[in-house]
């Protein structure tokens, strides 16, 4: 069922292509309709989200998340469980620091400002008691640089 979502309206959400996945769950992009916002749709298994302590972890912490606020934390939309596994909504971001990391090196003072945004956000987040398990290159992070005017200069 994992990734069987493309081409298919979920929940209002118009499911465009599958852009990650892990152990458990596919990351979609997809657009939000009628008001045709890009969101990224993260939708979790039907046979983990079928278990009642993630159910209720899951409802928990999706409330906690959609509370934080923060520039450099991508915001929850929406969420929700259904037969079919869990789902949350979140802001489209088009690119990975990845992404920008292979199309030129930070310099070192982009570099510092980076992991500065990205650990006053997980500051933000832990003191709201979230813990980010997914941290890495290959997430899309909600920094300003690395921009062209940020990287190899």
């Amino acid at each position: 069922m994992l990734g069987a979502l493309v081409g298919q309206v979920v929940n209002g959400y118009e499911i465009r292509e599958q852009v990650a996945t892990g152990g458990s769950s596919v990351i979609y992009r997809a657009v939000q309709q009628p008001i045709g916002r890009e969101v990224a749709v993260k939708v979790i298994s039907s046979e983990m989200a079928a278990q009642p302590e993630f159910r209720r972890r899951f409802e928990q912490e999706a409330q906690l998340v959609a509370r934080l606020e923060h520039p450099h934390i991508i915001p929850l939309y929406d969420y929700w469980q259904n037969d079919d596994g869990a789902f949350l909504v979140f802001r489209w971001l088009a690119r990975t620091l990845r992404d920008a990391l292979q199309e030129r090196p930070l310099t070192v003072e982009a570099a510092a400002r980076l992991l500065e945004q990205i650990a006053s956000a997980l500051q933000v987040a832990h003191q709201a008691g979230v813990i980010h398990q997914m941290a890495s290159s290959s997430a899309r992070w909600p920094t300003s640089p690395p921009s062209r005017s940020a990287v190899g200069r």
